[in-house]
């Protein structure tokens, strides 16, 4: 059948076995309102294209002061710090493919030789639109899927890092410069012996994510409410931010407006005047705020009840609400994402958390962990949407060079004779050099259902 062999060879030869570069792809996502394509935005091959057996970084988390005064004629004592630390992660591995049939080879041909090529063009193009998006639309799922240990972080796991094991709303109160933190990934029940790409954040504290708490209720997104404008954050423990003590009436909550400026301003790191070329370039260029459609909602209308106070007076669209010149971004995906801490039953909207031990409590009272729930689901915890603070420069996608979206020889099985497959594999994992540069602005409830 000259037909199905000459399109098989279409298939293979039109096909490179690489794509060019990083770009291609990049322009191709970018297309899309997707949170992966935005984290690919703007950086270059040499950012996003490595090879090796896994993908490292150093970091350094202390400085091991050495700096001292002195008199004249003073001896000294002289120290060789080692204050760098790896950080690593496994390449994981994806395939996506194309097929095709006898049948549909044979009855898209035309009677003539360039009736027969176009549609051959059309058919790949069909072919390869359907497989692209598949595999796009699966990177994009991967970024927002429930934290793992043994499938993310173990070198025996499938899944590649998502965004929600490197930013955390369940941490601990550490005070200080260091404040409310993110440590370990949520995975149905907190455990200070989970680290994070090799790392445990319970012992290098800021190997943790920014944490801050937003009242959620109605009176936190309106302006009119007599508490806005507090500044005041809610009664903590030294265990964990949602580990509360005390009655309804002692918390107050900062409103959503308050929790992102706080967050704001702790994750602007200035470098000093001198020396600037040993300090990072902390620019906010890349810096996005990642939310639900809710999220977006509840934004907009603290925006139009403020509307005679801000700065900058728009119409009551506000299709692009910004906080800080920063697009407050729609990200579909936090929709449905099933991330968040979770009862084993439906859970009443109240005063909630996680007490020390990693159990979820509610108005005080311990219960059952039951894994993850969606953003409004009946067993979550806190239903309300978060607010991901992502900094672009230090949250990558990164591509093995030997498995770039590689895309391989048409296959025939012996048990389907009738049947041509064409498979594209890519090893890749999402790759975070910096927790403290990203935060959560969380929610919850300050007075109990």
């Amino acid at each position: 059948m000259p037909s199905i062999s000459t399109f098989n060879d279409f298939m293979t030869a039109t096909g490179p076995s690489y794509l060019t570069s990083a770009d291609q792809v990049i322009n191709e996502a970018v297309k899309n309102t997707y949170a992966f394509s935005r984290l690919l935005k703007g950086k270059t091959a040499e950012q996003t294209i490595q090879g090796g057996t896994e993908i490292r970084d150093v970091i350094m988390f202390d400085d091991s002061r050495t700096y001292d005064h002195y008199q004249p004629n003073d001896t000294f004592v002289w120290r060789n710090p080692q204050v760098t630390d790896y950080v690593r992660a496994p390449w994981r591995f994806h395939i996506d493919h194309m097929s095709w049939t006898d049948a549909e080879v044979e009855l898209n041909a035309g009677e003539t030789s360039a009736s027969t090529k176009v549609a051959y063009k059309r058919l790949k193009r069909i072919k390869e639109q359907r497989m692209w998006t598949s595999m796009l639309n699966g990177f994009e799922e991967d970024l927002w899927a429930p934290p793992s240990i043994a499938n993310m972080e173990s070198d025996s796991g499938k899944l590649p890092y998502s965004l929600p094991f490197f930013l955390t709303e369940v941490g601990q109160n550490y005070g200080g410069a260091i404040g409310h933190r993110g440590t370990a990934p949520y995975t149905a029940t907190t455990n200070t012996s989970h680290t994070v790409m090799r790392i445990s954040p319970f012992t290098e504290t800021r190997w943790t994510n920014l944490l801050e708490l937003y009242n959620c209720e109605a009176a936190g997104l309106n302006p009119a409410n007599a508490n806005w404008g507090t500044t005041a954050t809610p009664s903590l423990d030294g265990d964990t931010v949602y580990n509360q003590s005390g009655t309804a009436a002692t918390f107050n909550v900062p409103n959503l407006f308050n929790a992102m400026d706080t967050m704001f301003m702790r994750l602007k790191y200035e470098a000093p005047s001198t020396r600037q070329q040993y300090f990072e370039n902390d620019n906010l260029n890349r810096q996005m705020i990642l939310t639900s459609r809710v999220g977006v909602q509840n934004y907009r209308n603290a925006l139009r009840q403020s509307n005679d106070t801000l700065v900058s007076y728009q119409d009551a669209s506000y299709s692009s609400p910004s906080y800080a010149g920063i697009d407050v971004t729609y990200c579909s995906d936090l929709d449905t994402a099933a991330i968040y801490p979770a009862g084993a039953a439906a859970v009443t909207q109240s005063i909630s958390g996680f007490n020390a031990a990693g159990a979820v409590i509610t108005a005080g009272a311990p219960v059952a962990s039951g894994g993850f729930g969606t953003e409004f689901g009946a067993n979550t915890i806190v239903k309300a949407p978060r607010y991901y603070f992502v900094n672009g420069n230090y949250l990558t996608p990164i591509f093995h060079s030997r498995r770039y979206f590689k895309q391989h020889e048409v296959l025939r099985h012996p048990n389907q004779p009738f049947t041509y497959v064409q498979p594209v594999d890519c090893w890749s994992n999402l790759f975070c050099n910096s927790r403290q540069r990203h935060g959560v602005v969380a929610p919850m409830n300050a007075t109990t259902a």
